[in-house]
């Protein structure tokens, strides 16, 4: 047994927008705000699109300037607008891990929580992972959040 803590990414940030707004802005608008251009992408510089389907069974998808595509998770649980469950999976993970992302309603806004687990699952180099996509995903929900505000 690890003696390394959980590797559960959790990140949580305030908008200025109602839960149903901010559950479309995340899912479907997603392109909207995803920093596909700051490196946030499999793609690199064919980096195009990003999509996140909001059904159970949606795809979680990268589409390349060439029209190739790059499906990273799948929908796992969809409970607008409150709720939305993904599979994550890198070209070279042995695993799914899993980002479950929550819209609670508070004065004047929403609450987003997220959470990204399932590290454990990627073997030895779990812990590592779940490091780096610590160090991601505050610029992730920060882009999220700044396009959340402009409206």
């Amino acid at each position: 047994m690890s003696n390394e803590p959980d590797p559960t990414v959790r990140y949580t940030v305030r908008v200025d927008l109602p839960p149903d707004a901010a559950f479309r802005l995340f899912t479907g608008g997603i392109g909207e705000w995803w920093p596909l251009d700051e490196g946030y992408s499999y793609g690199g510089d064919r980096a195009r699109e990003i999509f996140l389907e909001p059904a159970e069974g949606g795809r979680f998808y990268e589409r390349f300037s060439d029209g190739d595509e790059l499906q990273v998770g799948t929908v796992t649980i969809c409970s607008p607008p409150d709720r939305i469950v993904f599979t994550w999976r890198s070209p070279d993970w042995p695993a799914d891990t899993e980002v479950d992302v929550r819209f609670l309603a508070v004065e004047g806004g929403t609450t987003l929580e997220l959470e990204h687990r399932g590290f454990e699952r990627l073997g030895k180099d779990g812990h590592s992972l779940a490091r780096q996509w610590a160090g991601g995903w505050p610029r992730v929900i920060e882009a999220f959040a700044t396009r959340a505000t402009a409206g």
